[in-house]
């Protein structure tokens, strides 16, 4: 009886240990961890930005595509790096060039790309979107790997895009 409440606290003692270990969740909007991250996926140029008042970074690939991250859900009250965001969203925008069937081409991109949203802009560009909700805390291993999958999937639609008969 002795040795199993000795072995049931040191197993405790040994969970609480490596829970303490554990990298800490991010749950909002972090400029350095966002740079670190996009940094580790070889997205460099980086630029900071500003999207109706939030936060955001502008970054390039090595193949240069350009796409941008910005903070969303933002509460009204501002700490003191800026609004409190509990979001992510990724932006990037592809001109597929004169004469291309936009809506046809935003219809079938939503269809083959269902990982983030395409939408055919007022000034002839398609638009895509991805957001990252990270309100209830995700691992930076989680938001890399989602940060990345949008990275892909842009890279994908690029060059669907550019592949458009109109080029």
């Amino acid at each position: 009886m002795k040795y199993g409440r000795l072995a049931l606290a040191l197993g405790l003692l040994v969970c609480g240990s490596a829970k303490a270990a554990e990298a800490p969740l991010v749950d909002h909007w972090s400029k350095p961890v966002m740079q670190r991250l996009l940094l580790s996926l070889g997205a460099g140029d980086q630029q900071q930005t500003i999207l109706a008042g939030a936060p955001g970074l502008l970054a390039r690939t090595t193949d240069g595509l350009s796409f941008g991250f910005y903070a969303k859900a933002c509460s009204p009250t501002n700490t003191p790096e800026g609004p409190y965001c509990r979001g992510v969203e990724g932006i990037a925008s592809f001109d597929p060039g004169r004469g291309a069937d936009r809506t046809a081409l935003v219809d079938r991109l939503n269809r083959q790309y269902a990982a983030g949203k395409f939408m055919a802009e007022a000034n002839g560009t398609i638009r895509l979107t991805r957001y990252i909700d990270v309100d209830a805390g995700v691992s930076e291993g989680n938001l890399r790997a989602q940060l990345a999958e949008f990275i892909a999937l842009a890279e994908a639609a690029k060059d669907a895009v550019w592949a458009a008969p109109a080029r």
